[in-house]
């Protein structure tokens, strides 16, 4: 088989691959939240923020469980923290049960940007059960966390070989 052959054989994959349509739909998403945390007064704010902030818990994370729940290095948790500390989005303490830990907590500023985001995030996803039915919908979204499962637990298999 050609090569010209082999390359017409792909072609569907140009317009339907699973890593342009995630690419594809997460600029989406990211330009749809950028344009949300202006019209909110957010200027300042990256969506870059976004891994770190929304996964404070009420009670404060921890550093090393955030980088984790952030999916993020301890590193580019730390740039980013640094930036939301300055922005007036979370504060800091020494973690109790351990003086080498930080817990990150969200300000009265973060709690408000959180809720905002969150209650966004919520309008958008009522806009595509309705576009798409909300069985279609919250089956999608069912499909997606089961891969996002499987992926996960292969990849720590694979960490551990």
């Amino acid at each position: 088989m050609s090569l010209d052959q082999k390359l017409r054989d792909t072609e569907y994959l140009r317009t339907h691959s699973w890593g342009k349509l995630i690419t594809l739909l997460k600029r989406q998403f990211d330009h749809w939240a950028t344009l949300k945390l202006t019209e909110n007064g957010y200027d300042e704010f990256k969506t870059g923020y976004m891994p770190v902030l929304m996964n404070i818990s009420l009670d404060g994370t921890n550093n090393n469980e955030l980088a984790k729940l952030a999916r993020v290095t301890k590193q580019a948790m730390s740039k980013v923290s640094r930036e939301l500390i300055d922005l007036g989005f979370i504060k800091t303490k020494t973690d109790p049960t351990d003086k080498r830990s930080t817990i990150f907590i969200l300000t009265e500023k973060g709690k408000k940007l959180v809720i905002e985001a969150r209650l966004c995030v919520k309008d958008l996803m009522d806009e595509y059960r309705i576009l798409i039915g909300a069985e279609d919908y919250d089956k999608t979204l069912q499909t997606l966390l089961r891969i996002l499962e499987y992926t996960d637990q292969k990849l720590q298999r694979e960490h551990h070989e």
